[in-house]
């Protein structure tokens, strides 16, 4: 009889005998269970269990040796080929005229107002003339604005002709002092001065005349000293008259001329000023009247009418030509397109602008004509990112150029274009999903089914898509390749990372075995950045990312790989797409019933990279 043993015991060498591969029969399990009602346990059985245990652990240490396994049942594979490898960046954009002429409003902002309301517009897609009225703005304020100007000017202008006529009574005061009231003072005191010597010399004839009498005794002495006082008197009266001329040649008159001269000046000035006041006045009323003209906006010349509306977002407000709609100044209201010459505006993800450049030839489809493929050529790619919303997703992006070559006269600008920058093209070269490539130390490596075992293989990867990346060596057609390798972990031995290996990361969109850029394909070599790109170590202006070293911006709206753990994601995501996937099934080509699955999902002739 064999002794019993606790049905926990049972569970436990029955789960660990199941993930070795080796249950334990059922029958040890029920006899297990009826061991809850008996006391008895045979020896036998337990030999048996024990015999068991040591079968999982020898089939355990097999497996830790490092040798091939069997393949998981429910593991997919994909078969590798040969074919076609093609790396695009795909943007959408806006069509538009690369020589638009665009009618602006010449109406400058005033005291009061700096917006003006469309009063009329031309309706959209009409043809004009060069000269044809195509916007009327409202100009009632300029109107009011202007007769409140003519008030001023005649203010102006009256102080303009008070300034004058001060400036013409100053300079006749001159002409006046000088050449009439200087001349008549001094005549006067020359006619003082001769009476003056008339009166002197008659008062010393006086005086030697009655000498003479008083000598003979005739005159008193008293007369006599009377007669001598007039004399000095009218000597007194010559030197002051002679004295009173001086003082008026050599001081009044320079004085009087000095003030005079003054009055000129000031005279002067304010009719200066006057003037320039009066010219201001005049020029602001001339610019009021030529703005009120340019309320009426004409065509600078022949083409159609294409309205210049704005989309806003919850920073900027949205501009839709229409009456009504406000006009700051120097803002586009309508542009007239040049039809033979269309081009693309598009914005690229920073995480991808470093892989273009300028010369690179693009394909360009139109979501309004379905069946029409047009031709393209990048001219620009700017240096700086286009400014970010504060309130939108935090994602760089940057302006570029795809103009159209030979573009068909029925497209229009405004059309939305899908547009496939092609960045690379190679021809029969071999080739697997990126999912299928895991970084393990300083190498990749494949996990490839050899019959029913799996063996890890190194591999030299090239250029890669974000879908596919390119063999360099290591696999060959035909060759199966699990599409999960990390599942595969448990059951491989991988080769030991050497201590101090610089570890590769995950591949990740424009990669290749020489790092960011590599040597990639043609037209492309010796990136990172590219002709045109500046910057340290980055190929992009001030530092911009390359391809393996960019960061991943939140909100970011792109199926390219950034940062993230790619290998992983994508993984998971064949993991989860395992089960009961019965249209992804394919048989070994053996004609065996064999469980393992081969992708079919995964189409290799050719591979476009959309982004």
């Amino acid at each position: 009889m064999v002794r019993a043993m606790h049905p926990s015991c049972i569970e436990k060498l029955s789960m660990a005998s199941a993930k070795f591969g080796n249950p334990i029969p059922s029958i040890l399990v029920k006899a297990g269970r009826r061991s809850r009602f008996s006391s008895r346990r045979g020896y036998f059985a337990k030999v048996a269990v024990v015999g068991l245990a040591l079968a999982g652990a020898a089939s355990y240490f097999f497996m830790s040796t490092g040798k091939p396994t069997v393949v998981i049942d429910d593991e997919m594979f994909h078969q590798v080929e040969v074919g076609d490898f093609i790396h695009d960046v795909v943007e959408q954009g806006e069509v538009e005229s690369a020589r638009n002429v665009d009618v602006i409003s010449q109406v400058r902002g005033t005291r009061e107002s700096n917006s003006f309301e469309i009063l009329w517009v031309i309706e959209e897609g009409k043809v004009v003339q060069e000269g044809d009225v195509l916007v009327r703005l409202d100009s009632s304020g300029l109107d009011e604005e202007a007769k409140l100007q003519e008030l001023d000017l005649s203010g102006s202008q009256a102080g303009l002709a008070k300034a004058q006529n001060t400036l013409d009574a100053a300079q006749i005061a001159m002409t006046e002092y000088v050449d009439g009231l200087f001349v008549q003072e001094v005549r006067e005191i020359e006619a003082e001065i001769t009476f003056a010597k008339e009166t002197l010399k008659r008062a010393q004839e006086y005086f030697h005349y009655s000498s003479r009498l008083a000598a003979k005794g005739y005159v008193t002495s008293l007369q006599l000293e009377g007669d001598e006082f007039a004399v000095e008197k009218a000597s007194t009266e010559l030197a002051n008259a002679e004295h009173k001329l001086k003082v008026l040649r050599e001081n009044t008159k320079l004085k009087k001329i000095k003030e005079l001269q003054s009055s000129i000046g000031v005279a002067q000035a304010d009719l200066r000023s006057a003037e320039e006041r009066n010219g201001i006045e005049q020029k602001r009323l001339d610019f009021i009247r030529e703005q009120i003209e340019n309320c009426t906006i004409r065509a600078p010349a022949s083409g159609q009418v294409v309205y210049a509306n704005e989309r806003g977002n919850r920073e900027a407000s949205e501009f839709i030509v229409e009456p009504g709609a406000t006009v700051r100044e120097r803002q586009s209201i309508i542009r007239l397109p040049d039809y033979s010459a269309m081009q693309v505006h598009v914005l690229i993800n920073e995480s991808r602008v470093s892989l273009v450049d300028a010369g690179m030839p693009a394909t360009i489809t139109l979501d309004a004509f379905d069946k029409m493929t047009l031709r393209g050529k990048v001219i620009k790619v700017n240096e700086y990112p286009e400014p970010i919303s504060r309130f939108g997703p935090q994602v760089k992006r940057y302006a570029a150029v795809i103009e159209i070559e030979e573009p068909p006269k029925l497209i229009k600008p405004g059309l939305t274009a899908n547009v496939a920058i092609h960045v690379e093209s190679l021809q029969s070269v071999v080739q697997v999903p990126v999912q299928c490539v895991m970084p393990h130390g300083d190498h990749y490596y494949c996990m490839v089914r050899n019959g029913e075992e799996i063996e890890p293989r190194q591999v030299e990867v090239g250029s890669n898509n974000s879908r596919f990346v390119v063999i360099n060596s290591g696999l060959k057609a035909n060759d199966l390749v699990s599409l999960s390798p990390r599942r595969l972990l448990d059951v491989v031995t991988m080769p030991e990372v050497t201590p101090g290996e610089k570890p590769v990361r995950n591949l990740q969109d424009g990669d290749s075995p020489k790092g960011p850029g590599g040597s990639g394909g043609p037209g492309r070599e010796g990136r990172p950045g590219g002709p045109g790109r500046r910057g340290p170590d980055s190929g992009g202006p001030g530092g911009r990312p390359s391809p393996g070293e960019r960061p991943t911006s939140p909100g970011e709206q792109d199926t390219a790989t950034g940062e993230t753990q790619l290998a992983d994601r994508v993984s998971k995501q064949a993991e989860a797409e395992n089960d009961g996937s019965a249209n992804q099934r394919s048989r070994f080509t053996n004609g065996r019933d064999d469980s393992v699955r081969v992708a079919e999902d995964q189409p290799t002739q050719p591979v476009g990279g959309a982004q």
